[in-house]
């Protein structure tokens, strides 16, 4: 059953998964969790994926919606250390749900926990294993204590090939254009797949982008691609601080801004300021994987980056 939220303006909010049915995965692992579901039988999960927007927060909404017990859900990247584990995750996970479903703690951008805190956590998932199970999300699966990995069943989202996930991809995005009913001719869709691919998020806000007067139309050089970027940079000094700021809020994608930006480091900046720039980045991009504003966050980033643009 396909589950959209009309009340949504934004097309990817408005076609967030709201089931496993609607996941863009490949169809071996959405038929795993299925069965987990429909058995209630669920093991203790991890999530994870370098890229944004592959659908990793989704995965575990999907889970929690489709199984119907509590969830507990936590932002580790904001609560970190032992005493969240004292406090909320202790409390809610000791408790018996109500109905005698499995409840579910969701540690989301788990590898920003401590090291103590995840070693702490291995003892919690045998502890409560009766009546609790634990989903945890990341984007570095290699910053996770492997005696924990040990305890999971691990989905490494960087692992799915493009071949497999072509298929999903194309018709959950064939689904939102005729649920939108606007009219498009679906080699439209491959140069969206191809230039954000794997960020399913950012191939549904381009749908809604290039999406007008009930017609979807776009051309290759309309995305973001190098072109769009170097149009950014051509702003990014003092004297055209408003320029360049219509301009990334124009981006469909800014994330990819930040690998444009390391692997042309030479064509913006002087070699003295390399060290810097590329310290800079790796901070902004940091950051942008929990960031609720993204184009304010790459702004912010080609702001201090104007302090040494050549």
């Amino acid at each position: 059953m396909k589950i959209v939220d009309m009340t949504k303006s934004v097309w990817y909010e408005r076609y967030k998964p709201g089931c496993i049915d609607d996941l863009v995965i490949p169809q071996e692992i959405k038929s795993k969790l299925a069965k987990y579901v429909q058995t209630q039988d669920i093991p203790n999960i991890g999530l994870f994926s370098s890229n944004p927007g592959t659908g990793k927060s989704s995965t575990a909404h999907a889970i929690i919606k489709d199984i119907g017990g509590e969830a507990l859900w936590i932002n580790a990247s904001m609560e970190k250390g032992i005493d969240v584990l004292r406090g909320k995750v202790q409390k809610f996970a000791s408790q018996s749900a109500f109905d005698d479903n499995i409840k579910i703690v969701v540690m989301d951008e788990f590898d920003h926990f401590s090291k103590d805190g995840q070693a702490a956590f291995r003892g919690f998932i045998d502890e409560f294993s009766v009546n609790c199970r634990f989903i945890f999300t990341g984007n570095y699966k290699e910053k996770i204590i492997q005696p924990l990995l040990d305890r999971l069943e691990v989905y490494d989202f960087n692992s799915f090939s493009k071949e497999e996930m072509v298929k999903p991809i194309f018709e959950r995005l064939k689904f939102i254009l005729g649920n939108e009913k606007v009219q498009y001719d679906p080699k439209a869709l491959v140069p969206i797949i191809n230039t954000y691919y794997p960020r399913i998020r950012s191939m549904v806000g381009a749908l809604q982008k290039f999406s007008k007067d009930g017609e979807f139309k776009v051309s290759e050089n309309e995305l973001d691609d190098v072109n769009v970027f170097d149009k950014v940079m051509q702003w990014v000094n003092p004297n055209s601080y408003t320029e360049m700021i219509t301009e990334v809020n124009k981006l469909n994608g800014p994330d990819n801004m930040y690998t444009y930006l390391y692997n042309n480091a030479a064509k913006y900046f002087s070699p003295q300021h390399y060290p810097m720039v590329v310290i800079t980045i790796a901070k902004y991009q940091h950051m942008s994987d929990s960031v609720r504003d993204k184009n304010l966050n790459l702004a912010a980033c080609l702001t201090e980056l104007m302090k040494v643009k050549s």
